[in-house]
């Protein structure tokens, strides 16, 4: 998903939506264990595709249209991802992980990932209109390796100054 619908994601809708599908995620796999599925199952599986319509909604003059998209193409519009060997060697080590089973005593974490990405952007002094049209893992791995890269000019700088 492009950083800037990421943002209007949040704006309309008040929800992050990598917590969204991470969660859709791990409703799906509890589906598939065949697990007691939490009382808002149907609510969480359903809502990243209503909450996709929000957002083509906001952003197409839909009162010519004859019918709304599916949520498939929703799904096609704005989550598309970026491939790369890790993520491809990550998804094979996915297999290997333990599931736990839901819990209602479970502690929920609220990260909001639409909002520490924006944070990093502007601590790191960069603006953050040039992201705007990039993918969100592609704004994600240019923030890690321009820190990556400071940090290693301060190592250097360490050592040549003692």
């Amino acid at each position: 998903m492009k950083l800037k619908d990421a943002i209007r994601y949040f704006e309309l809708t008040g929800c992050d939506i990598f917590t969204d599908l991470k969660k859709q995620k791990e409703y799906m796999t509890y589906l598939t264990l065949d697990f007691d599925l939490p009382n808002d199952f149907t609510e969480t599986i359903e809502k990243v595709g209503d909450n996709l319509l929000i957002l083509w909604a906001d952003t197409h003059d839909y009162k010519d249209e004859l019918e709304l998209p599916s949520t498939e193409k929703l799904v096609s519009m704005y989550l598309t991802s970026i491939p790369n060997q890790e993520q491809s060697q990550e998804d094979n080590d996915d297999d290997n992980d333990i599931v736990e089973a839901p819990s209602r005593f479970k502690k929920k974490s609220d990260e909001n990932k639409t909002l520490d990405l924006i944070v990093s952007i502007v601590n790191s002094e960069m603006n953050l209109a040039q992201f705007y049209d990039l993918e969100t893992e592609l704004v994600i791995e240019i923030i890690n390796r321009v820190a990556e890269k400071r940090e290693q000019e301060r190592k250097k700088n360490k050592k040549g100054g003692k």
